[in-house]
C-alpha cells in the first residue's frame, strides 16, 4: 500500500519511492511512501497560513472539543495502529498498544490543563492597565522519530493545536505507517488545513526548519542531528524545542537488595531492544554486591526469547534495520577487543529469521571501566555495561561525565537515602527504585533533557507552554 501525503486534508504522491521493511522479516514490504521536497512544504505552509487564523480566533472549548472528539475515537483504532507499528518498527505488541493507550491519556490530560494555562493574565495599577495574552506562533514544524512516533507526536501536535497553531509533521522514514493513520484520525476532527504531514528524508527536515514562515521547530532525535536543527533553524531566529539523546545511569546504592527490582532495571535496558531515550543504558553496583547482582541480571537475560512480535514466545524483538545491527554488531566486536567481558544471552525463537531479521541478541558487558566508550556514550540497542565502584561519592562524577541528561534512577532501601540523592544524576528526571515514571502523576510531570539532552520541555502544560508566546496589551486608566 502506497502511504500518501497530506496536504489540506488532500492525499498526494510524489515520483521518488521507498519501501518501509520489516526489521523482522526485511522481505516483508510493510508499505511504501513517495518522498516530499521544498516545494510540498511550502505549498502545506501556504494551505496553513489560510487555515490558522480562524482556528486560533476560535474558542479555547471549540479547540478542546475537536481534540476530545479525537481521544474518543481513537482507543477503537488500537488494533490497527498496533498491528501497524509491529510490523514497521519490530517491536513486541506489549510494547506499541501501551504506546497508544498512552497517547489517548495524554491528549485528555492536556485538554483538562490547557483552560488554566492559556488564559490570560490581567496586570492592574491606579495609572494604568495591561492584559497579557498567550498566542500561538502560527505554524509549527514538527519532526518525529520512529522508535516512538505516536507517543512523540501526541506530544507535539496536541500542545501546539491547543494553543491556537498548525502543524506540518514529517515522520521517519523506517516508521511512517502507523503515524500516518493517528494523523488522519486527527485531521477529521479538525478544520482541513491545520495538520499536514510530508514523508520525506533530510531534504524535507532541512526545509521545514529553514522555511521564513515556520515560526518554531519541535524535534526529537539523536544530539547530533539535533545540533543541526537548531544551527539551521537559527537564520530564521525560530523557536526551538528538541529531546534529544540520553545514557540513563542506574546507580545501585551499596548493600541494596535488587531481588526484587531486577526485572523492572533489566527490561527497562532491553525494552524496544533499547532502541528509546530513556532506557536504562548503563549500571553502576557497588563492588561488594556486584557478583550478585550480574548473577541476577544473566538469569533474567538468559530467560529471554529473541524473535519476532508476531510469535507470542518473544520477549525481545529486532533493532529497526540492517544498519542498526551492523552498527551494533561492531560495537560488540570492538568492547570485545578493547578487553572487556561481554557475552551475548537469551533463546532464539524457532520463528526468528535470522538471515533476514535485524536482529541483535541482548549483551552484558562486564569487567569494563567507567571512561568505555560502551558506558560513555549511548549504544541505543540491547548492550548493557555494568560498571562496578568503590566509592558512592566519586561514582556520582562517573556518572555525569557524559553530555547527556535525559534521565536516571537510584535504587536502594531508604527512601530519605534516595530523595536527599536524587539532584546529584544530573538529568531531568530521576526515579526512586524505578526506571520509569509512577502513578497517575506520571502525565503532571515535564519531559525533556539537561545539557545535551535537549531543550524545553513536554507533558502536560509544561509542554503546552512550548506552542504560545506572549503578547502584552497596555492602555492608561
Amino acid at each position: 500500500m502506497k502511504q500518501p501525503h497530506w496536504i489540506a486534508n488532500q492525499a498526494q504522491f510524489s515520483e521518488t519511492e521507498f519501501q518501509v521493511c520489516n526489521p523482522a522479516d526485511t522481505r516483508d514490504v510493510v508499505g511504501i511512501i513517495t518522498l516530499g521536497d521544498a516545494a510540498l512544504v511550502d505549498q502545506a505552509v501556504q494551505s496553513a497560513k489560510r487555515a490558522q487564523p480562524a482556528w486560533a480566533a476560535a474558542s479555547l472549548e471549540t479547540r478542546i472539543a475537536a481534540l476530545l472528539t479525537f481521544a474518543d475515537h481513537l482507543p477503537a483504532e488500537t488494533e490497527t495502529l498496533t498491528a501497524l507499528l509491529m510490523r514497521e518498527q519490530g517491536m513486541l505488541r506489549s510494547v506499541v498498544s501501551r504506546e497508544v493507550q498512552e497517547a489517548v491519556k495524554q491528549v485528555r490530560e492536556l485538554c483538562r490543563v490547557a483552560p488554566a494555562e492559556l488564559e490570560s493574565l490581567t496586570l492592574e495599577a491606579s495609572d494604568g492597565q495591561a492584559r497579557v495574552v498567550k498566542i500561538p506562533y502560527g505554524i509549527v514544524g514538527a519532526i518525529v522519530p520512529w522508535n516512538a512516533p505516536i507517543s512523540l507526536a501526541t506530544a507535539k501536535l496536541i500542545p501546539a493545536l491547543l494553543a491556537g497553531n498548525a502543524m506540518i509533521m514529517k515522520p521517519a522514514p523506517r516508521a511512517p505507517l502507523g503515524i500516518s493513520r493517528f494523523i488522519e484520525l486527527v485531521m477529521r476532527c479538525v478544520p482541513a488545513g491545520l495538520i499536514h504531514l510530508i514523508h520525506g528524508t533530510e531534504a524535507v527536515g532541512q526545509a521545514l526548519v529553514t522555511h521564513p514562515e515556520i515560526r518554531k521547530i519541535a524535534f526529537t532525535g539523536s544530539t547530533a542531528v539535533g545540533r543541526a536543527v537548531m544551527r539551521a533553524a537559527s537564520d530564521t531566529l525560530k523557536s526551538v524545542q528538541c529531546e534529544l539523546g540520553g545514557n540513563d545511569a542506574a546507580v545501585v546504592l551499596p548493600g541494596t537488595d535488587m531481588t526484587p527490582h531486577v526485572d523492572a532495571l533489566a527490561t527497562s535496558a532491553f525494552r524496544r531492544s533499547g532502541q528509546f531515550c530513556y532506557a536504562t543504558k548503563r549500571i553502576y553496583v557497588h563492588r561488594a554486591d556486584a557478583d550478585q547482582l550480574i548473577s541476577q541480571l544473566k538469569t533474567w537475560m538468559a530467560a529471554q526469547w529473541v524473535g519476532p512480535p508476531s510469535d507470542p514466545q518473544a520477549t525481545i524483538g529486532p533493532v529497526i534495520d540492517r544498519a542498526q545491527q551492523a552498527r551494533l554488531t561492531q560495537l560488540i566486536e570492538d568492547t570485545k577487543a578493547s578487553g572487556v567481558t561481554i557475552e551475548a544471552y537469551g533463546h532464539w525463537c524457532d520463528s526468528a529469521e535470522q538471515e533476514y531479521g535485524c536482529y541483535v541478541r541482548p549483551h552484558l558487558a562486564t569487567d569494563i571501566p567507567g571512561d568505555h566508550p560502551l558506558v560513555l556514550e549511548e549504544q541505543f540497542g540491547p548492550l548493557l555495561p555494568v560498571v562496578v565502584y568503590d566509592d558512592l561519592e566519586r561514582v556520582f562524577d562517573e556518572v555525569n561525565r557524559t553530555e547527556y541528561g535525559l534521565s536516571g534512577s537510584l535504587w536502594g532501601d531508604d527512601l530519605s537515602t534516595l530523595q536527599r540523592l536524587a539532584t546529584r544524576i544530573e538529568a531531568a528526571r530521576v526515579f526512586l527504585n524505578s526506571p520509569r515514571p509512577l502513578g497517575s502523576i506520571s502525565d503532571q510531570m515535564p519531559a525533556g533533557g539537561l545539557k545535551q539532552s535537549g531543550l524545553g520541555w513536554e507533558k502536560s502544560v509544561y509542554g503546552i507552554r512550548e506552542y504560545y508566546q506572549y503578547q502584552s496589551i497596555n492602555w492608561c486608566a
